[in-house]
């Protein structure tokens, strides 16, 4: 009789002894069948252990992932100050979608710290996150950019020490027919990004300075295209056109047509300077994939230098971009003189115009 009871003992301690290891071997699975059953709580995962989330925590991006709490069952993404929580979002937004993933919701609340986003999505690989976003204390380097650009004109000439002192890149929006009369000036200059300044039809200004040179409305395709490819070839490695003057011309979608195939067909950009909330230039871009942004350049009739500057900063931290468009002036200079280190206080740097026209 105990010889009985002692094997069965011993086959009772070898079946423990076997679901043990058993246990042990498939950790991971055994595990996941008590979390099922609910036997088990699940191990909060953080975002950046997933190689596709550090991707995405990279694109936003996101200064420092903190894990869950007990008193906020979100996981806390930092984000730098320098840019509006939208912009971070859609960034967010948009790397989700091309990878297919979904965003469930995302809100705004107002905290004690100021206010966070609630922001839930669904990853590529299945799994839902519960994120707040929460502004650092610091800025994130190169968090926004900016571009600065000049209108040349004839005094370019005498500003070529003060525009090869800038310690940033900057543009030149160049009119194709008054090249010949500050080309010295050109050359004097170390490195520069040209842009076509092409001058359009007005609702104010007809000048028949620009007679031979400007795109009027009631021109035919052909016509159009022969004044554009014309002024491409007169500034050299010029990397997108911009308007001068041109309220009237902008208006018209069959003018913009013409523009834009020569620039479709040489991947070049195109520039609004117009501020006509009417032009169709935003439009017919998007209808043909040309990269084209509407800009407000400085206006001395409606601000200051000092404004204009500031602004544009400001445009700079909220959106993520922005564009910076002064005439070649004494006071233009004075206005800049500290906007390097400006910029660099709220983590912005500084680009060329055409990065500003990169595709996020």
């Amino acid at each position: 009789m105990k010889n009985k009871n002692l094997i069965l003992v011993t086959i009772c301690i070898a079946i423990v002894l076997l679901g043990v290891s058993f246990v042990l071997m498939n950790q991971e699975a055994f595990d996941n069948t008590l979390i099922a059953t609910g036997l088990k709580k699940s191990k909060p995962m953080l975002a950046d252990a997933d190689p596709y989330m550090k991707k995405l925590l990279q694109e936003i991006p996101v200064q420092k992932v903190l894990p869950k709490k007990k008193k906020n069952p979100r996981e806390i993404w930092k984000v730098g100050r320098g840019i509006s929580y939208p912009n971070y979002l859609l960034k967010a937004q948009r790397h989700l979608e091309k990878h297919g993933g979904k965003v469930l919701s995302m809100e705004e609340v107002e905290s004690r710290n100021g206010s966070v986003v609630n922001f839930d999505f669904v990853a590529p690989f299945g799994d839902t996150f519960y994120v707040q976003l929460q502004v650092a204390d610091s800025f994130y380097n190169s968090t926004s950019r900016l571009a600065v650009a000049f209108y040349a004109s004839k005094e370019l000439s005498g500003f070529a020490d003060e525009l090869n002192g800038l310690n940033f890149p900057y543009s030149l929006l160049i009119t194709p027919s008054e090249i010949s009369s500050f080309k010295a000036g050109l050359k004097k200059l170390n490195q520069y990004e040209s842009v076509v300044w092409l001058p359009m039809e007005d609702k104010k200004l007809r000048s028949k300075s620009f007679s031979k040179s400007m795109i009027f409305i009631h021109q035919s395709q052909s016509e159009i295209q022969d004044i554009v490819t014309d002024a491409l070839e007169k500034v050299p490695h010029a990397q997108g056109i911009a308007t001068r003057f041109g309220s009237r011309a902008v208006e018209q979608q069959a003018l913009l047509h013409a523009i834009f195939n020569p620039l479709q067909e040489r991947n070049l950009w195109f520039m609004d300077l117009t501020k006509n909330r009417y032009s169709r230039a935003e439009d017919v871009c998007e209808d043909i994939h040309l990269k084209c942004r509407t800009e407000s350049p400085f206006d001395p009739s409606r601000m200051t230098h000092a404004v204009y500057v500031s602004r544009v900063l400001k445009t700079a931290r909220r959106s993520g971009k922005a564009i910076l468009i002064l005439p070649i002036s004494n006071a233009s200079f004075k206005a800049i003189e500290n906007l390097e280190a400006d910029a660099t206080a709220q983590g912005t740097e500084f680009v060329s115009l055409s990065n500003i026209f990169q595709t996020e």
